[in-house]
């Protein structure tokens, strides 16, 4: 965390443990920015999903490759929160897809509903006030803003 800008910035490596690791990092951080118990526990939420995506999208599953985590609050008391990644890109159209489409539900009698695609970013649209993703020379960032005031 640097001190003077009061910015969160680490770098990580891609594991199916990493998504514990950054949450374990960034929440003292958010804590200690006065956040709301809500809003943290909402965006550890969403942090989880995203790191979890990267692991499996971007990387293919595979261990050992980098990405970064930053979280500031910006002037206006909105918590920002960016995953960048060098790997596979979100394919062109999928956030807007999502806008349209309904979260279904799990449910226990239908095996159907347990694995629906792409219920990670759906839930990460429900939780956050705006989601942004730009690929810019090889970096993938998904940034994610939400209100805490």
């Amino acid at each position: 965390m640097d001190v003077n800008t009061r910015k969160f910035h680490k770098e990580y490596l891609s594991s199916l443990e990493a998504s514990r690791e950054v949450a374990d990092d960034i929440v003292p951080y958010w804590n200690s920015l006065g956040l709301d118990e809500s809003i943290v526990g909402q965006m550890e939420l969403c942090l989880v999903e995203v790191v979890n995506n990267v692991f499996e999208h971007a990387y293919g599953n595979n261990e050992g490759h980098k990405f970064e985590a930053t979280s500031y609050l910006t002037n206006t008391k909105d918590l920002i929160v960016e995953i960048s990644d060098f790997g596979q890109s979100i394919p062109h159209g999928v956030l807007e897809e999502l806008l349209k489409t309904d979260f279904i539900e799990p449910l226990a009698d239908d095996p159907k509903t347990w694995q629906q695609s792409r219920r990670g970013l759906k839930i990460i649209l429900e939780l956050s006030d705006k989601l942004e993703y730009f690929s810019y020379q090889n970096r993938n960032t998904l940034k994610l803003q939400r209100s805490a005031s």
